[in-house]
């Protein structure tokens, strides 16, 4: 291809017309500015028409100095809109964890989902919204009984959106937060309790909620993980989210829909709360239930919303 060069002058400039082209780069030598272009440029004059494989347009001084006072406004606003983000991201309100895992005298115990919330739905296991509430109300049972002072999130089947949860477990004074979920995969050779923290003061109750768990037998132990789960990350106070097994998987779907299981589930829950309060050997819950539980139905206890036990 012939190498063709071009200088802009006067109102030849305006004539000058780039087209296409695979891209450019410009640059400065002495008193004019050049940009390297791969692309056909038309002249202007008549029909005559150049191509060139790399050309050279020279621009007078002025030209240069306008072009370089735009790239660096560019360069000042990008540099302005990156610190502006930066400043929002530093301000962004943080929630203070203050550390009452050995002094609580309150347990905040939330019933996953609700209302129009159903959760996991799996054919082997019932909606997760009901056995949720069911095992958070016998939870909330047994620290009653072990002398504990309670707030349920919600005590019935009501949708409680998750800010008013965290307004909820950031509204007590020396309190722990424990939510109760069910899980689901789409895989449903997969089981086992998940234990879920966000802040590191929570890491010794979500522990200890794991380990009593995991001696139900013929349970798997799938570990204790972070999350940034809204009532985790927005708590004030340790709060951890215990999965308590799959609704998707055969049997444990199947054992959630028996009372005795669940009511297993809340022993172990309750035993590591008050131990974590209290020490070892301090709990003397029992999986026995009276027959006024054993009667009620899941998800048919009455009050909408926070309910406070003491």
């Amino acid at each position: 291809m012939e190498k063709f060069s071009a200088r802009i002058k006067g109102k030849i400039a305006n004539r000058i017309i780039i087209k296409g082209g695979k891209g450019f780069k410009c640059g400065c030598s002495k008193n004019k500015c050049f940009f390297h272009a791969m692309t056909e440029i038309s002249s202007g004059f008549g029909n005559r028409t150049r191509s060139f494989s790399e050309s050279k347009i020279f621009a007078r001084e002025k030209t240069c100095r306008y072009l370089f006072t735009m790239l660096r406004l560019i360069n000042r606003a990008i540099a302005i809109g990156s610190l502006i983000l930066l400043s929002a991201c530093a301000t962004a309100p943080t929630s203070a964890v203050k550390n009452t895992t050995k002094t609580f005298t309150t347990v905040v115990v939330d019933a996953g989902h609700g209302g129009k919330d159903s959760g996991a739905y799996r054919r082997y296991g019932p909606p997760e919204k009901l056995v949720t509430l069911d095992v958070a109300q016998r939870l909330d049972r047994k620290l009653r009984e072990s002398q504990m002072k309670t707030v349920m999130t919600r005590s019935s089947d009501v949708f409680i959106p998750l800010d008013e949860r965290v307004r909820i477990e950031n509204g007590q004074k020396n309190a722990v937060f424990v939510s109760i979920h069910f899980n689901d995969s789409r895989r449903r050779g997969i089981h086992g309790f998940e234990t879920y923290y966000h802040s590191g003061v929570s890491f010794e109750l979500a522990s200890l909620i794991q380990a009593k768990l995991i001696t139900i037998p013929h349970s798997a132990n799938r570990g204790i993980h972070t999350a940034n789960f809204r009532v985790l990350r927005l708590a004030t106070c340790p709060a951890i989210l215990v999965e308590c097994g799959f609704l998707s998987n055969r049997s444990e779907g199947n054992q959630a829909r028996d009372w005795e299981y669940r009511e297993l589930l809340a022993d172990r829950i309750a035993e590591a709360i008050v131990e974590q309060r209290y020490g070892a050997g301090v709990y003397r819950g029992s999986t026995q239930v009276t027959a006024q539980s054993q009667s009620a139905s899941m998800g048919q206890e009455p009050a909408p919303s926070a309910a406070v036990h003491h």
